[in-house]
């Protein structure tokens, strides 16, 4: 029977978009799983896998061959490939059943004259086309047709069963009339047939499958649908699909017959749940501690707690589900911060269980083990969980769970001690290409207070996907300040320490590039950041400058050479950042759509560290009394500290990009010279003070009107002018008269 593949998709994830537009990663995208479900063998539950984009209804090929496949493969005791079997059950049609196929199957089948059975393939073969034939038509116009003829065929189906006097094609015939039935709407054919061949029989895949079709129009349906779910994998997806809606656990409670059926009931309801699922959990333990199903929702479990407490502790989002999410709350780096460490503390009650379960009377004891591990971790258990990774690394040194085991140690090693010992190292140089774990040991060394270490892994992370998308890629969030609502997001190590860290910080990273690599380990691991040294000492030396430290600001730009400044911030740029952050204007002389205003006393390459060297050397004389142009100088280095905002022609010297979204007046997490980038305070005071020293009235109006234009900017009434110096307002209205205006301070 073929595999009924349902598309339907469920948005049940929060979106949260940190900033006020444009794209911000969500669901799947932002979902950290260290467990991944993979290093189990539970790809019968692979649809009820924790996912934030499709629950529920995540149909993924299936690895395993469906019980009919098995069945029939025992039927000619194993004496037909199981591949044969499958490929005429789900691929072939009727016309493929003729005694020269090449279906081994088949051929089985007419070289040991088994005249009843091709009877009923050729039956079987029939009623996939029947019951398809809904579908053929997709305006319904032959729908009465359809239905006759179906009932026709039903017919003939019921007539086959009842003249068949083996009860292995018996059984069979029973299943296909039934199905029959459902399509064409005859639910009395359904529950008689189900009543009579299947309830009191075997509980083999037959009886589930009946029962599924038998439970659109039984009242007791809430008990079966879950007993269908325990126990059917072919129609999981199905009666999921078609029946949680309704499904009512107290109900079904009221139906059961068995312990088991208890145990059942709670697994229906458990995949339902995107909340704390613990107390179904014990009660499936309690009343069928061997069903398979409850390791799978402990590993679900696990997985729930993993978004719940690593999303938000590793990349700062919300965890990828959140069902309880208040729309009214404030989220803000703390918020996220006390929720994962509320969610920890369930880990520790979910650890508190499985301490109580023997492991002997569970389906698959290493799951639960491992579990154990993993609950350990998160509830910062360290020295418990790297006692339990001891042991079962020496009961099981060959299961696939053991790298994920490898890389829970390695965090607890960090988490406990926060260097790369020899131990991490080589964990961490087995598992290069997994970028949430490399990005997961960064961040635990990088909060406690390892920085470069900690970047130097977050580097490799974003790294493994320099050229292509896929789930391996990490995105994050930053965390410098507890009271931040407005969060950057961040593909790359880069941007993340010019936006997060201050130049203190970053120095230590700068400091340890200098020193050597011992160990080809540090090579490896160092490997982008030392290919970025130069890079990092530039941004190193405008967070300097950012901070107003112009003196370390220039020792550090100094410090790179001369070659790199030829090589960025021009028009011929020929590096990193590409000719759109070149300098096409010197600040101290240039203003946008001024084509000509003050004069050049000085020529020279405008990089950041020219800049640097000559607004130091400006200060110097602008402060020096002894200096005969002091206004000049003052109003050069007001000039360039304008041209240094978002306003002016040389931002490139506070900013890797022109245009931030990151400011609040609320002094949320911004860059740190994030306001004198918008309002231009520094300018205003240098105006204010080359206005104080000017010579000439006509000169203290320019300093007044340039200080109100860095103010505001356009549209400007200037009422600085109009108030001390009316006479000169009018012309100074607009930029064409600023030559002579300057021209006239002396």
């Amino acid at each position: 029977m073929k595999n009924i593949l349902v598309c339907t998709s469920l948005l049940l994830s929060s979106i949260w978009t940190a900033l006020g537009c444009g794209y911000s990663p969500y669901g799947e995208d932002i979902r950290y799983s260290l467990f991944l479900p993979g290093y189990f063998n539970y790809q019968d539950f692979t649809v009820f896998n924790y996912n934030a984009n499709l629950f529920g209804f995540d149909v993924q090929p299936n690895q395993h061959y469906e019980s009919n496949v098995y069945d029939w493969y025992h039927f000619t005791n194993k004496k037909v490939s199981i591949a044969a079997v499958e490929e005429f059950l789900n691929h072939l049609k009727l016309t493929d059943i003729h005694t020269d196929s090449k279906n081994e199957f088949v051929a089985y089948l007419y070289q040991n004259k088994l005249e009843s059975v091709l009877h009923y393939m050729k039956i079987a073969k029939k009623s996939e086309v029947v019951n398809a034939l809904e579908h053929s038509d997709p305006w319904e116009r032959d729908e009465q047709a359809i239905e006759v003829n179906r009932t026709v065929f039903l017919k003939k189906i019921v007539a086959a069963f009842n003249a068949e006097k083996n009860d292995y094609l018996k059984r069979k015939y029973a299943f296909l009339a039934i199905r029959t039935a459902y399509y064409a709407k005859d639910k009395e054919t359904i529950n008689k047939l189900f009543e009579e061949v299947f309830k009191n029989g075997k509980k083999d895949y037959l009886y589930y499958w009946s029962m599924y079709f038998d439970s659109f129009n039984n009242p007791k349906s809430d008990m079966n649908v879950a007993r269908i779910m325990n126990y059917s994998p072919e129609k999981r997806n199905a009666c999921y699909y078609y029946f949680h809606q309704d499904f009512d656990l107290d109900k079904a409670l009221s139906q059961v017959e068995n312990q088991e059926d208890i145990a059942s009931a709670y697994v229906y309801a458990s995949v339902q749940k995107l909340d704390k699922s613990l107390p179904y959990l014990q009660e499936i333990y309690r009343h069928n501690a061997k069903s398979r199903a409850l390791s799978f929702l402990l590993l679900r479990e696990i997985n729930k707690l993993e978004d719940w407490v690593y999303t938000p502790y590793y990349t700062n989002y919300l965890p990828s589900i959140e069902p309880w999410y208040d729309n009214t709350e404030v989220v803000t780096t703390h918020t996220l911060r006390e929720r994962a460490e509320k969610d920890r503390a369930y880990a520790g009650e979910l650890l508190d269980f499985i301490s109580t379960v023997s492991f002997s009377s569970v389906e698959n004891p290493m799951l639960w083990k491992a579990s154990k591990i993993q609950l350990l971790f998160i509830a910062k258990k360290f020295d418990a969980c790297l006692e339990k990774i001891a042991a079962f690394e020496k009961n099981y040194p060959n299961e696939k769970v053991k790298e994920q085991i490898e890389k829970i140690k390695a965090l607890c090693l960090v988490s406990n001690r926060a260097i790369l010992s020899h131990e991490v190292r080589e964990i961490v140089l087995k598992n290069r290409a997994d970028s949430h774990f490399l990005f997961a040991l960064g961040r635990e060394l990088e909060y406690r207070g390892n920085l470069a270490d900690g970047i130097a892994l977050l580097s490799l992370a974003d790294h493994n996907n320099d050229y292509y998308y896929d789930e391996n890629n990490v995105e994050w969030q930053g965390n410098r300040l507890r009271t931040s609502g407005n969060l950057a997001v961040f593909y790359n190590y880069f941007d993340y320490l010019d936006f997060v860290y201050d130049a203190k910080q970053l120095q230590q990273i700068v400091t340890r590039l200098n020193q050597p690599m011992s160990a080809d380990f540090e090579k490896e691991i160092y490997k982008f950041l030392l290919r970025d040294k130069k890079y990092l000492t530039d941004l190193l030396g405008t967070k300097y400058f950012r901070e107003n430290d112009l003196t370390k600001a220039y020792r550090t730009f100094h410090s790179i050479g001369a070659t790199y400044w030829q090589d960025n911030y021009n028009a011929w740029e020929r590096d990193k950042f590409g000719s759109e952050y070149g300098f096409y204007s010197n600040p101290f002389y240039d203003f946008d759509y001024t084509p000509s205003f003050i004069p050049h006393k000085e020529h020279f390459l405008v990089t950041k560290l020219s800049v640097t060297q000559h607004l130091i050397q400006y200060l110097n004389r602008a402060s020096n009394p002894k200096e005969k142009d002091r206004d000049y100088y003052y109003f050069l280095v007001a000039n360039c500290y304008f041209n240094m905002t978002q306003e002016g022609n040389s931002w490139m010297m506070r900013r890797f990009r022109s245009i931030t979204d990151y400011y609040s007046d609320a002094g949320e997490e911004s860059y740190i010279d994030e306001r004198e980038y918008i309002q231009a305070k520094l300018a205003q005071y240098y105006y204010q003070k080359a206005y104080e020293v000017a010579k000439t009235n006509q000169f203290k109006a320019l300093c007044l009107r340039m200080k109100d234009y860095a103010k505001s900017n356009y549209p400007n009434r200037f009422e600085s002018v109009k108030i001390q110096y009316p006479m000169y307002s009018g012309a100074l209205s607009n930029c064409e008269n600023l030559e002579n205006f300057f021209q006239a301070r002396r």
